[in-house]
């Protein structure tokens, strides 16, 4: 007995020692250092919550509570950066939603247009429901039911990627994702992101940061776009089994885009990921001549 109570110890404990999560608090500053100097980042990690039915509200309270406790950000956490293509994010699920609550009707067409948005960062995809679908108030909608104080449309109205929001904004999107998005629509929507593409409509290779660093297969987007006020914007966000990762980053204009990409990979290989995140990752059972116009390149 005593032999098989030391076998089993021996057996188990590796097990519970992979599974354990490095706490945010200790994942930040690890980030933060290894992007170095090249740049702006502002950094969130958060574990992502999952619907629970039948919650008593003491339980939903200390639930939440928890939630909030596995959310570490640095300083820059909360300034606001141009989204460039993390507001596919925000129109895809208000869509949806919108779909979902009898709102607006759908086509096959529609929902080939969202998934491209998603999976392969397309643009005109993007700008043809921006305009259609009224994109500046798909982003307020967002902003209102997900409590994201520092999100908000862009100045322009046919400028999308100048939408602006912060990583603690996008981490708290993507952690309220599975419980305040219909069951389908967060599914739908993470599975695309899943299924993202090495390389993007328009060309740009988009693995950098959190998608072709992180092992797994992590649900990501990526951002890009060049030159607002002289910099670059370079993003990446990703659900690594149940750990939300945001980098947001700016470079000066004059930094070329490997240059950051490199600093932005170096930040995303900082973060640990444990052996129950990558089986979780992997095992995941006509228009507006406004939004046409030159604009700054983006993703």
């Amino acid at each position: 007995m005593v032999l098989l109570v030391l076998l089993l110890a021996e057996v188990s404990t590796p097990r519970r020692a992979a599974a354990r999560a490095v706490p945010p608090t200790d994942v930040v500053p690890a980030v933060t250092a290894a992007y170095g100097q090249v740049g702006t980042l502002a950094v969130v990690v958060a574990r992502q919550q999952q619907r629970l039915e039948d919650l008593s509200i003491r339980a939903a309270e200390a639930r939440s509570a928890r939630v909030l406790a596995q959310r570490a950000g640095n300083e820059l956490a909360g300034r606001p950066f141009p989204t460039a293509s993390m507001v596919k994010l925000f129109l895809a699920e208000d869509i949806l939603h919108r779909a979902r609550t009898g709102a607006v009707t759908l086509t096959p067409h529609d929902r080939a247009q969202l998934e491209a948005m998603i999976r392969r960062s397309d643009d005109p995809a993007a700008s043809d429901l921006w305009v259609r679908f009224d994109g500046p108030q798909a982003v307020r909608n967002v902003a209102a039911r997900y409590d994201l104080p520092g999100t908000a449309p862009p100045r322009e109205w046919g400028q999308w990627g100048e939408t602006t929001t912060t990583a603690r904004d996008l981490a708290w999107f993507l952690t309220r994702l599975p419980v305040v998005a219909h069951p389908d629509d967060a599914a739908a929507l993470l599975g695309w992101m899943r299924a993202a593409t090495p390389i993007a409509a328009d060309g740009f290779d988009q693995q950098f940061g959190v998608f072709g660093t992180v092992p797994g297969q992590p649900a990501v987007k990526q951002g890009w776009m060049c030159c607002v006020d002289g910099q670059r914007h370079l993003h990446s966000v990703g659900v690594v089994g149940s750990r939300v990762v945001v980098l947001l980053s700016e470079v000066p204009s004059s930094v070329g885009w490997d240059a950051a990409k490199a600093a932005l990979d170096a930040a995303a290989a900082a973060i640990p990921v444990t052996s129950v995140d990558q089986t979780s990752a992997s095992g995941r059972s006509a228009t507006p001549t406004v939004a046409r116009r030159a604009k700054p390149v983006r993703s």
